[in-house]
């Protein structure tokens, strides 16, 4: 009972799988002790929290045929600029670009500590040096902090961790550590997350949600004094796993609008859902999904929501819709060299319904990038499309090499008050060849 009373006063949770998740790491034992346990009292060796380290040190060559949108000094590559003319008609941004960078490496612990209400306890915190805005590459920041309880049929977590909708049993297999977005969900934030095994293969799992990393602006979530919520099932046997997940959110977008300030109380609600599957069989391992999405930039997707304003009246939010569809393929063998490929599409639908007669502004981290706006006169990406074939050698357990080329089209056009890109249409293609080496510990 005091269990049960324990986990409904804080509602949430992690799936099971996912601490032990860390891909391309190898985790290597270390203790924080330094006296032998038979040194220690028995209450205090029960109350001590074991801690291993892990992570890697990465490096990113990339070469790109186009001027990209992207983040981290474009190590994200996201959407292939829009064509810019010069006085002579010629294309601006028709430039190659070549970098390197070693920002994503990063370090970690997990920690297991003694068990509370009959429940085991872990822990995990990760850093890397991505940074949090673009004027702070190189510099360190959080990727996970969190905890979690196990019971034997439920698991409490709460802290800073992949989004639920980011499916650790089913993702893109990519080189880029986009891991796939705009087309994929791409997403950590603080949660509370709730798993509960039905069965041994079939499990619920809820959550409640909010933003930190992921959007130019908290304030709109921080302000509607709502958490996003999340519920999603999934199956899961060794060679199979298959779910349904979703999402639905309130913002407050402004507290007040105008001069003089005429205070705002609109909310924009929005509702994202996605389906997904992996077969894994001895030669080949196909992972899918498919997204329909409202405000999806917020999952670094093609999207976001539109403000319509008027002097002397309260702006007015709708959000945008987003479509989104990928597969990936994964050869599994016990050989040193293995290939993949990657394909997704992703369709930017515009709001439902626009309201005439006011000025339109699209809100979003796509918008802040100038990949998505409203306004008369700016521009849109329509679509994206991506392929992507790669290779990977393993040259031992610690030493690792992955090569891809990424292959991205983007169907630009003139803004509508919907946000979508419509008319004067301009297809915008890169090529990036992107290799990146990993030293795991």
């Amino acid at each position: 009972m005091r269990k049960f009373l324990f986990l409904f006063s804080l509602l949430g949770i992690f799936s099971p799988a996912q601490i032990a998740a860390q891909a391309d790491v190898r985790v290597k034992s270390d203790t924080m002790s330094f006296v032998k346990p038979s040194a220690f009292p028995k209450e205090l060796k029960e109350d001590r929290v074991k801690v291993n380290f892990y992570g890697f040190i990465r490096n990113d060559i990339f070469y790109d045929t186009r001027q990209n949108i992207g983040a981290g000094e474009n190590i994200v590559p996201l959407y292939p600029r829009d064509r810019l003319s010069d006085v002579n008609g010629n294309d601006i941004n028709k430039a190659s670009k070549f970098h390197m960078l070693s920002v994503v490496s990063r370090a970690g612990i997990n920690v297991k500590g003694p068990d509370i209400l009959h429940a085991k306890t872990a822990g995990i915190l990760e850093a890397e040096f991505f940074g949090s805005t673009e004027a702070g590459i190189n510099e360190l920041r959080l990727r996970h902090a969190y905890v979690t309880l196990d019971w034997e049929k439920t698991q409490l977590g709460i802290g800073q961790y992949w989004h639920p909708l980011v499916i650790l049993d089913c993702l893109p297999n990519v080189v880029n550590y986009s891991t796939g977005s705009p087309i994929f969900a791409l997403n950590r934030n603080p949660q509370i997350r709730l798993t509960q095994k039905i069965t041994d293969r079939f499990k619920v799992i809820a959550a409640i949600n909010s933003q930190r990393d992921f959007t130019p602006n908290t304030s709109p979530y921080r302000d509607s004094g709502i958490p996003s919520s999340h519920l999603q099932f999934q199956y899961k046997s060794p060679k199979f796993v298959a779910g349904i997940a979703g999402q639905y959110e309130v913002l407050r977008p402004q507290l007040s609008s105008g001069t003089p300030p005429l205070v705002n109380n609109n909310r924009l609600k929005s509702f994202t859902t996605s389906v997904y599957a992996r077969i894994i069989t001895k030669p080949l391992m196909i992972s899918a999904s498919a997204m329909m999405a409202q405000n999806a930039a917020s999952f670094v997707m093609l999207g976001g929501f539109v403000g319509y304003s008027t002097p002397g009246e309260a702006d007015l939010f709708r959000t945008m819709n987003t479509q989104s569809a990928w597969i990936d393929f994964q050869q599994l063998t016990d050989k040193k060299i293995t290939f993949g490929f990657f394909a997704g599409i992703v369709k930017n639908q515009g709001t439902n319904d626009p309201i005439e007669g006011r000025t339109a502004t699209s809100y979003g981290v796509t918008s802040s990038w100038g990949a998505v706006s409203a306004t008369q006169g700016g521009r849109s990406v329509d679509h994206l499309w991506r392929i992507v074939p790669r290779v990977d050698w393993s040259l031992s357990n610690t030493i690792k090499l992955r090569f891809e080329v990424e292959n991205t089209v983007a169907v630009w056009g003139d803004a509508q008050n919907t946000g979508r890109g419509i008319g004067n249409e301009f297809t915008a293609k890169n090529n990036r060849f992107h290799l990146a080496t990993f030293f795991m510990f």
